[in-house]
């Protein structure tokens, strides 16, 4: 068994010794949650720290601490939800013991065991007991005495039930509907405000709602708040409290992530201690420019509360930082339109802008090109985060480039057409000068070179030169010659109507100082 396999069962193990009554959901739960939150001695604590606090033999105490563990339940709502569960316990006992019918017992059970009533038994039947407490008479008869008048009430409030029910029912999904709420609390609302007994859904929601539109204008999460309230997952004071954290802290947190921490935190500080503590985080953390770039970090910091989490969220707004600045940078250069945000998040905290600036150039001047190499910018981007090997790169840079080039023959070819002083028609020269520069190279790289070769075709055209001449130029242009060395070949050759002899040697000249201006 792996050690990871290990933790979870020696956890399992405690969980299940310490809260035997637990939930097995529950418990697989607090499992998968907390294995790597907290040790097990550290689990050990809190349940017991917990369990004292809630000093109760309930059956549904333990289910109730895992939803504390888990940030599900404040612990004051807790200790109203044991309230009613011990008050059930209460009931039934009771009933046993006065041999109460199981009907009645059912009624005393909807109207007395429910928060969706706001009845109390506990409180209830002491008030009752009052009017025989000094009788002559054996406590079982005061007992169901008492039990009596709690029955003729609950007949009366249970008398409406139905009529309540589709009421509440009406508007319960009207508030939902104005305010957005969540499909899990609408369906409790729901199912509690369907019970018998329920009290007004509408007055419960209004009056709660008006207590903490007081301190907090954010309507929907007020309502969201008011919900869970009605809910018992946390008491009104915590709503309130939950209310003026939202708004010190600007409501820049979610309404799930706020229950977790006033879960955690309103039960041993203030709301403006928690957000001087998320104050702290955000300053702390590494950022660009605004602290609430690590909003999200410094609310997981918050609700995880582990020194690992903090250390984590570091990390991880060091690396946030430094690809906003790569990214920032990358943004001012035209070369990485497009790319700076997968460039910055490939390169981000591994390289700086002058490094990819260093690989870029030199991708740029290795990929072939027609007039500017900043023509493979995409090219050398997509080389750059991997997405195309450097040999497919290649060959798409060369099929762009010849593509280029030769829509620039076709683009020249009509200006150079003009000094042509011939008849053949305009298709017929363009398909000449293709033919002759196509086993080239020179004239796809450097715009100047291919005008002088097309214009010494364009001489050819005109008798101005005979082949040989043109294709040495070619030939000379293509091996690297300059273009001034082949203006004052061409002008000599124009100058000196050179015979074949003379020509031969004049050429051989040119093609020797060529290669002394290469070395």
């Amino acid at each position: 068994m792996s050690d990871k396999a290990n933790k979870r069962s020696g956890m399992l193990g405690t969980i299940y010794n310490m809260l035997p009554g637990i939930d097995d959901d529950y418990a697989a739960k607090l499992v998968y949650t907390l294995e790597n939150k907290k040790s097990l001695p550290q689990l050990q604590q809190d349940i017991a720290d917990i369990a004292a606090r809630l000093n109760s033999d309930s059956p549904m105490t333990d289910t109730i601490v895992a939803k504390i563990l888990l940030d599900e339940i404040t612990l004051n709502a807790a200790l109203r939800q044991l309230h009613i569960y011990n008050n059930s316990t209460t009931i039934t006992e009771l009933c046993a013991a006065l041999e109460v019918s199981a009907k009645d017992t059912s009624k005393l059970l909807d109207v007395y065991a429910s928060f969706a009533t706001r009845k109390y038994f506990d409180e209830e039947f002491a008030a009752a007991l009052k009017d025989v407490q000094d009788a002559d008479m054996p406590d079982k008869d005061k007992a169901l005495f008492a039990a009596n008048v709690l029955l003729e009430k609950a007949d009366t409030l249970l008398a409406p039930s139905a009529k309540n029910a589709k009421q509440n029912r009406k508007e319960v999904f009207k508030f939902a509907d104005k305010y957005g709420l969540s499909v899990k609390l609408t369906a409790g609302l729901e199912v509690l405000y369907m019970r018998p007994a329920a009290v007004s859904f509408k007055q419960e929601s209004r009056r709660l709602m008006e207590q903490l539109l007081k301190h907090n204008p954010d309507d929907r999460l007020c309502a969201a708040l008011t919900a869970r309230a009605l809910l018992c997952q946390i008491t009104p004071k915590d709503a309130q409290e939950t209310a003026v954290l939202s708004k010190l802290l600007n409501g820049h947190i979610l309404e799930e992530d706020l229950m977790i921490i006033a879960c955690r935190y309103l039960k041993a500080k203030t709301p403006a201690d928690i957000a001087a503590t998320f104050e702290s985080v955000l300053k702390k953390l590494p950022h660009v420019s605004d602290p609430y770039e690590n909003l999200g970090l410094a609310v997981r910091v918050l609700v995880d509360g582990t020194a690992e989490s903090f250390e984590t969220a570091t990390q991880k707004a060091v690396l946030r930082r430094d690809r906003e600045i790569l990214r920032k940078s990358l943004s001012k250069k035209e070369l990485y339109t497009g790319y700076e945000y997968d460039l910055s998040e490939r390169f981000g905290g591994k390289k700086t802008f002058v490094q990819l600036e260093r690989e870029m150039k030199d991708l740029l001047k290795m990929l072939p090109y027609c007039t500017d190499e900043k023509d493979n910018k995409e090219l050398a981007c997509k080389v750059l985060l991997g997405s195309l090997g450097y040999e497919d790169a290649a060959k798409q840079a060369q099929y762009l480039r010849d593509l280029k080039a030769q829509t620039l023959t076709q683009g020249l070819a009509p200006e150079l057409i003009k000094s042509y002083l011939g008849t053949k028609p305009a298709d017929e020269i363009l398909h000449f000068f293709e033919e002759n520069i196509a086993p080239y190279t020179f004239w796809k790289s450097d715009r100047e070179k291919h005008i002088f070769a097309l214009r010494t075709l364009v001489g050819e055209l005109n008798g101005t030169y005979n082949r040989r001449i043109s294709q040495f130029v070619l030939d000379m242009l293509e091996n690297g010659c300059s273009l001034e060395l082949m203006t004052d070949m061409l002008s000599n050759i124009q100058t000196r109507k050179a015979g074949k002899e003379e020509l031969d040697n004049l050429l051989e000249m040119y093609k020797q100082a060529r290669v002394n201006s290469n070395q």
